[in-house]
């Protein structure tokens, strides 16, 4: 089925499933490699453990009796997006949907600690499900790869390269991989950016006529901008990419939920479900999540005055001006509403971004949020309203604020 200057991956047959499987071994010259078998089975194990539907599923792992490990994985039919996309650039809203399809397996791989460290459009197969419909699954979570062939059409030579342990292709790397074999998850973030450019686009955010040009230009120069090729684009779309391939990690979304919600904002499609299942994941590995960039303008009606109890601690709250108290610039009071307008709660964050991230851990019944200026324990101005949007979830900022 493919090879590769390592590994070849085979079309094999379950005996005794009588079902067809896919299975990846070592080449044997491999194996003279310093701890290229540990690496192997080592990480094939960890890509076993990614249940996610969008995720290659590993079947199982082994080493044979002459020293060559191998992998068995699920048989899929259909083509890889690199097979797609160099027929031409695909439409916005297909490359947002595979780009957050792709999300939810790396979702699930980062809580657990996996870092891809070579996605690309041909690490993105689009498989066919029984009835005709599609869907993406990323192949080969940190598993070490070798040189692949260049396309037949010759569009661009896809290399994958080791230097000094640090694997992946160059035209998706980020500029710390290639400085370093030490990456985390914003690594992947940056390769989510370039996939989604050449998807987009058909070309890539870097260029160079050589390996060493193509370094240059990822580590010092800032990439083409993506809405100088598609004019007609949203102007978010340049926003989301720019902030994937950012130089710096710490500039980078933090994690995949951040830039799922940002994507969110430009195409809504599926992507309720799937912004859900990728925010529920990267929150239970522990990991916080920003606001969104993009507030937008939502229809929200006003909520129903609250009654009772709930209406009488409203009405006597102390309410200062901002002018007349010296107050911390980030510090917060959250009062969180239900679907009712009744208050059900106000708690004291260190900044709106903690704040925020507390509202994602909230039930669905609350679905407002105003943050108030702080002052020696009570409340200022109103900074900010949140409401949650209906379909995603998703906690969004009030640019027209509706008298309560």
């Amino acid at each position: 089925m493919g090879e590769g200057g390592l590994g070849v991956v085979v079309k094999a047959r379950h005996v005794q499933l009588e079902q067809p499987v896919a299975i990846k071994y070592l080449k044997p010259y491999a194996l003279s490699l310093p701890g290229i078998v540990d690496r192997f089975v080592r990480e094939a194990r960890l890509a076993a453990r990614i249940k996610n539907d969008h995720a290659v599923k590993v079947q199982d792992v082994d080493i044979l009796e002459n020293g060559i490990p191998y992998m068995v994985m699920e048989f899929l039919e259909g083509r890889d997006l690199g097979q797609i996309v160099a027929e031409g650039a695909l439409p916005l809203h297909e490359a947002v949907e595979y780009v957050l399809q792709a999300s939810e397996a790396l979702a699930e791989a980062h809580a657990m600690g996996i870092v891809h460290r070579d996605l690309k459009p041909d690490n993105l197969f689009l498989a066919k499900r029984p009835g005709g419909a599609s869907i993406v699954k990323v192949f080969d979570f940190g598993i070490s790869k070798a040189v692949a062939a260049r396309r037949p059409d010759g569009r661009r030579e896809k290399v994958l390269t080791q230097v000094n342990d640090r694997f992946g292709t160059p035209g998706f790397m980020a500029p710390e991989q290639l400085q370093s074999s030490e990456v985390d998850a914003r690594a992947d973030i940056w390769a989510l950016g370039v996939v989604l450019f050449e998807l987009v686009t058909g070309k890539l955010p870097f260029e160079g006529e050589d390996l060493v040009a193509l370094f240059t230009a990822i580590l010092t120069k800032p990439p083409t901008p993506v809405l100088s090729l598609l004019p007609g684009a949203p102007k978010e779309l340049g926003t989301i990419i720019g902030r994937c391939l950012e130089k710096d990690p710490a500039n980078r979304y933090r994690n995949v939920a951040e830039l799922a919600q940002d994507l969110v904002a430009i195409w809504e499609d599926e992507s309720p479900s799937r912004l859900r299942q990728i925010v529920q994941t990267i929150k239970e590995a522990g990991d916080s999540i920003r606001p969104p960039t993009f507030p937008g303008q939502i229809p929200v009606q006003p909520l129903p005055k609250a009654e009772g109890a709930a209406a009488a601690r409203a009405a006597t709250m102390p309410a200062l001006d901002a002018s007349s108290l010296h107050a911390s610039p980030e510090s917060v009071i959250a009062v969180f509403f239900d679907t009712a307008g009744h208050k059900v709660d106000e708690l004291h964050f260190a900044s709106i971004a903690d704040a925020y991230d507390h509202a994602w851990s909230l039930g669905p019944d609350v679905v407002r949020c105003e943050l108030y200026d702080e002052f020696a324990g009570v409340h200022g101005k109103l900074r900010v309203t949140y409401v949650r949007k209906g379909q995603t979830q998703l906690w969004v900022p009030l640019m027209d604020r509706h008298p309560a």
